[in-house]
């Protein structure tokens, strides 16, 4: 008598169209894994992915059903895809040819039949029907009979038992990454010695499946079918020398500073090699604990708090590659679309080129990789906070496949625009564990001054250390050239690091000027390489543009030969003449060419780049090490300044010194006076941080968080309504703070949702209420709640007939959100009345009288006239330079290329709700999908339609370059054939290279 054992399953498919899965493959393993320890003697088979191609599983079906004698038991498992119409989907499978690529169940059925097995037993963790969160292939076609063939099963000790009924889903957990079948059917195997009844089995393995899948919010139901007369069962399951090489447990291993200790993890060696090689003094202290006491390696979830510098980046990247080469997802979530491009390109040089880890992003631009992050064609994605969130929402088997997701710059929670988009995130992320799903979190965060129980309603670890590794001198320098300072030990200092006669008066009265280049100059003469933080676009290059003239630094001519020479705007051509001097500038006025440029020159050592000038953003995660930082100003611009907190100062500051680079660091505050350098020395060096708080706090409307949370849900009751902004952190802290809170909301709420029922937005389900269509759209959308109901009203103004894409991106611009753009208008109080006119002619008198609704005075409806009209301007492909000169309004309110970009950005962002919300008001007579996809294109690129055809060229081109190719007259298939010779008059010759081989390919 012989045991026949095969076991196969497939995450990964060779058809880029099949979603992956991540639990399959360990399905099959740990099966084998645990029959081959138990069972030496038996003749056990694996398949996995690549290896499980259709032939080799009917190799393995020969091997097993085929190959049995009368004596003998056969177990054949299979994890993976199931098709609706009863297929089973291996590697190889083609949806081109999906019925000569699958195995179709009724030939498992034959082969069950033929087989001369004493018993054969089947176990299909897969579906026939269900959706993305399931086990089942999408676009298969349905079957006509829900029965058959599985009913085909028949004979004396034949059993298929499938992981659900054939109207279900086979679902995955998230957190062991099995599907739940074979997560149960491994747990009893292992209870006890005793061998374990198939129909006791079989009994408790569903009992244990529908308790899982109903925790999910969704129904599944193993089925048995087949015939058995008298008893059959399976041994009971011990793990042994194969189950723990693949499933090695991890729990107690701590690690030294020696990167290669790491291995312990599962951790490649390649991998380890070149993480030894960029951090050659191994593990620092924070990277240390986060190993062996926070057991980040072992997925537990964290919330790290430490100063910039402090290896933080580094320890969400063990755990997320860790995850990756355990068969799992990991994700990435930042502020800025820059942030995730820099973080793309540095991941796909180092994972992806060096290791062969699948890098992919999603920031809401063209390249996107949504539809392959969607598929589970992915090892690590980069997402920002806002795309995620969205992503998830409306998908809902994206998150059911992350194992891991790393949440930087989460301080970010606190922050007045952006807190309540990392406070959603967070919140659906924590609901998601009640449903079984509970990924790895791990927050990152520069200083806070109190965690204020952040850890806690996380429901995680914490880690928090005020350390850097780099010693960090913090100061402030008034006119007379004193600098009183604190060093990393504590003691304070004053002394004179500038002679008073070399602060001299610039221009007609004090400024800034006086005392910066005198001390740039100071820093550079020492060898330095000095950032200065300004805190507006215009003072940041105007800074620079003095320092080249007064500086003498050498010119940075290997930066000015990279830069983009085509469709220059008015910034590009000052950053050339700061580089000419030797500085730059680094705001959001330049392009992602020119800033990555710059950047990569001022982190080189030996860079000719020696002085950077930049808006606060880049205190946010760009890497741009310097030896000292200045921090020009202590407030925000506007009617009313805001004063910087302490933890945005000190994020500034942090950006003195990088370990590996720059080993000290430095920062500057600049004061008018003695008085005034003691004030800011005591209020921001000696000063705390303030302590994390949610958004929740009045910042904004509870209007919008309750319809954004409802959107997470399908349905509930008022009290359950009332219960999701209580789970909140802002809830969470209220609740502590205040044992009424939620009985005072009550009330509040209640209103709310009569207000939510009478606008449309809500409907009555049961004794439950559920968002309407419309109302998970606006629950879904950036806006706030006002906004998405005035954008209603806007709509509703318009007939289908008269809407086109454009039309509505000119509507878009009346939202408060847009409003809040910066716009130069002129004209005193007049604003710029010719705007007025040159809408109606462009967009129509309906619309001109459209962007006048809720305006608060003339200067801000022509704002809203002027956007629309630049939006247009770029979409058709106007010269950026021609459209700063037709918006500016005069030599002190410039339009700059910031601002065009800015309003695409923020335009397409609110579009995307803009567009939903439209289709549902007009039931699908509104702008085609088409013509919608073909905006965002224009919106993105600044290219008139007729030249979009060329996005589909391979290497990513610029605006500049788009352009020029379209007005020489050249299509993809003129590309084709073009030469070298021929492309370099129009292009860089390296451009043009590039172009000709990408085609030659």
């Amino acid at each position: 008598m012989a045991l026949l054992l095969g076991f196969i399953g497939v995450d990964r498919h060779a058809d880029p169209r099949v979603r992956e899965l991540t639990g399959a493959s360990r399905d099959a393993s740990a099966l084998w894994a645990l029959f081959s320890d138990t069972l030496p003697e038996a003749q056990a088979k694996l398949l996995t992915d690549e290896n499980a191609t259709l032939s080799a599983v009917r190799d393995l079906l020969t091997a097993t059903l085929d190959a049995a004698g009368p004596d003998d038991t056969v177990l054949f498992s299979f994890a993976g895809h199931g098709t609706h119409d009863h297929r089973l989907v291996t590697h190889d499978t083609d949806l081109n040819e999906l019925v000569d690529t699958t195995l179709p169940m009724d030939e498992l059925a034959r082969r069950f039949k033929a087989s001369r097995a004493k018993t054969v037993i089947c176990l299909l963790d897969c579906c026939f029907s269900g959706g993305a969160p399931a086990r089942v292939l999408e676009d298969s076609p349905s079957s006509r009979d829900a029965v058959a063939p599985f009913a085909e099963i028949s004979g004396n000790g034949r059993v298929l038992f499938t992981a659900c009924g054939i109207t279900e889903e086979a679902l995955e957990d998230s957190a062991s990454h099995h599907g739940l079948f074979t997560q149960a059917i491994l747990a009893l195997l292992q209870e006890g010695e005793a061998a374990h009844s198939i129909t006791q089995l079989i009994s408790d393995a569903t009992a244990r499946v529908r308790a899982d899948a109903a925790r999910m919010g969704y129904v599944q139901t193993p089925t048995m079918f087949g015939h058995i007369e008298g008893e059959i069962s399976l041994p009971g399951l011990k793990r042994g020398s194969n189950y723990e090489r693949l499933f090695p447990d991890t729990s107690k291993i701590q690690v030294s500073t020696n990167i290669q200790d790491i291995a312990a993890f599962g951790i490649s060696q390649p991998v380890l090699d070149s993480w030894a090689e960029r951090f050659k003094n191994g593990l620092n202290e924070l990277q240390l604990s986060a190993v062996n006491d926070g057991h980040v390696l072992t997925g537990e979830s964290l919330l790290v708090v430490a100063p910039t510098s402090a290896g933080k980046t580094f320890i969400g990247e063990m755990a997320a590659v860790r995850a990756a080469l355990r068969g799992s997802k990991a994700v990435f979530l930042l502020p800025y679309k820059a942030l995730v491009n820099e973080k793309y390109d540095e991941f796909s040089a180092f994972y992806g080129d060096k290791i062969g880890l699948r890098v992919a992003r999603c920031s809401g631009d063209y390249q996107d990789q949504t539809i392959s992050i969607l598929k589970g064609k992915f090892d690590i994605a980069i997402f920002t906070y806002e795309t995620f969130l969205g992503l998830a929402l409306r998908s809902k088997g994206l998150l059911p496949q992350v194992g891991l997701v790393v949440i930087d710059e989460a301080q970010f929670l606190a922050n007045p625009g952006r807190g309540i988009i990392v406070e959603l995130l967070l919140t659906h992320l924590l609901a998601a564990r009640n449903k079984g799903i509970h990924p790895q979190l791990i927050c990152l965060s520069a200083v806070i001054g109190g965690i204020n129980a952040l850890d806690q309603w996380l429901n995680c670890r914490l880690l928090s250390t005020t350390r850097r590794p780099v010693p960090l001198t913090e100061g402030v320098i008034d006119r007379q050239g004193l600098y009183q300072s604190r060093d990393e030990t504590g003691a304070v200092v004053t002394a004179q690091l500038l002679q008073p006669q070399q602060i001299v008066v610039r221009r007609n009265e004090p400024s800034s000027q006086d005392l910066i280049v005198p001390l740039v100059r100071h820093l550079v003469a020492q060898g330095e390489k000095v950032l200065v933080f300004r805190n507006n676009r215009g003072s940041a290059q105007g800074s620079a543009a003095y320092l080249a003239d007064e500086l003498g630094l050498p010119p940075a001519q290997a930066v000015i030969d990279e830069l983009p020479d085509l469709d220059q705007s008015s910034r590009s051509r000052e950053l050339r003449h700061c580089l000419q001097g030797g500085t730059a500038f680094h705001s959001s006025d330049l392009r992602r060419e020119e800033k990555a440029a710059v950047e990569r020159a001022f982190r080189d050592p030996a860079g000719p780049v020696r002085v950077l000038v930049a808006t606060s953003t880049v205190a946010a995660g760009v890497n741009t090490p310097a030896s000292t930082v200045i921090i020009v100003e202590t407030a925000f611009p506007g009617s009313q300044p805001q004063p910087y907190t302490i933890a945005e100062y000190k994020n500034m500051a942090g950006r003195a010194g990088r370990l590996g680079i720059v080993e000290t660091g430095k920062s500057i505050l600049l004061a008018d006076n003695s008085i005034s350098r003691d004030n800011l020395f005591r209020k921001y060096v000696l000063g705390t941080p303030e302590q994390i708080k949610s958004s929740f706090d009045g910042r904004t409307s509870i209007e919008t968080w309750l319809i954004r949370l409802l959107a997470q849900v399908q349905s509930v009751t008022k009290d359950e309504a009332i219960a999701l902004l209580a789970n909140t952190y802002g809830g969470y802290l209220a609740a502590r703070a205040d044992q009424n809170w939620r009985a005072r909301m009550t009330g509040q709420v209640e209103g709310l949702i009569a207000r939510m029922l009478q606008n449309g937005l809500l409907e009555p389900d049961g004794d439950k209420i559920r968002l309407t269509l419309l109302g998970r759209a606006c629950g879904q959308s950036p806006l706030r709640f006002e906004s998405t109901l005035q954008l209603i009203e806007s709509l509703r103004s318009f007939s289908p007939a008269e809407v086109t894409p454009l039309t509505i991106t000119a509507l878009v611009q009346s939202l408060p959100e847009a409003d809040e753009d910066y716009t130069p208008i002129g004209g005193g109080k007049r604003g710029e009345p010719a705007l007025q006119a040159r809408v109606a002619q462009v967009f129509g008198g309906k619309i001109a009288q459209a962007l006048q609704r809720r305006a608060n005075d003339t200067r801000a409806y022509h704002a809203r006239c002027k956007r629309a009209l630049v939006l247009a301007r770029w979409m058709e492909g106007v010269p950026t330079e021609q459209i700063e000169a037709e918006y500016s309004s005069n030599a002190f309110q410039r339009m700059a290329h910031g601002d065009i970009i800015g309003y695409a950005d923020s335009t397409r962002f609110y579009l995307q709700s803009a567009f939903s919300i439209a289709d549902i008001l007009y039931q699908g007579q509104g702008p085609s999908p088409e013509s919608i996809d073909t905006l965002f294109q224009q919106l993105e690129f600044g290219i008139p339609q007729p030249a979009l055809p060329l996005l589909a060229v391979g290497p990513e081109l610029n605006r500049g370059e788009y352009l020029a190719l379209h007005s020489a007259g050249f299509t993809l298939d003129r590309l084709k054939e073009a030469t070298v010779e021929v492309l370099s008059k129009i292009l860089r010759k390296v451009r043009a290279e590039a172009l000709f081989s990408w085609f030659r390919k």
